[in-house]
């Protein structure tokens, strides 16, 4: 599971932005499973926000950009999978 592999460390199992490394950042990461926040997010924006990393959202640099591990299809995939956390979409403009 992509997901689990590269962002629970951070972003918890299940997406509340527990996970193990959560405790020692300065920022807390953000929670996946948050359907009021998630669903205001764009996919394009998390696509964006794991190919590129926080900088490029105004985050915390502390979120790394995956671009340049992932596959374009891998992606997409960790967004999917983070609309399974949330249960939610993005804002139906963006749909």
């Amino acid at each position: 599971n992509l997901y689990r592999e590269y962002c629970s460390v951070c972003h918890g199992i299940d997406g509340s932005g527990n996970g193990y490394n959560a405790r020692y950042m300065p920022a807390v990461p953000v929670s996946h499973s948050d359907a009021t926040l998630m669903g205001q997010r764009a996919d394009d924006t998390l696509y964006d926000g794991i190919h590129g990393g926080g900088v490029i959202l105004g985050k915390h640099h502390f979120m790394p950009p995956w671009g340049e591990t992932l596959s374009p299809h891998e992606i997409r995939s960790l967004v999917a999978q983070i609309r399974q956390l949330c249960r939610c979409e993005g804002p139906a403009w963006s749909r």
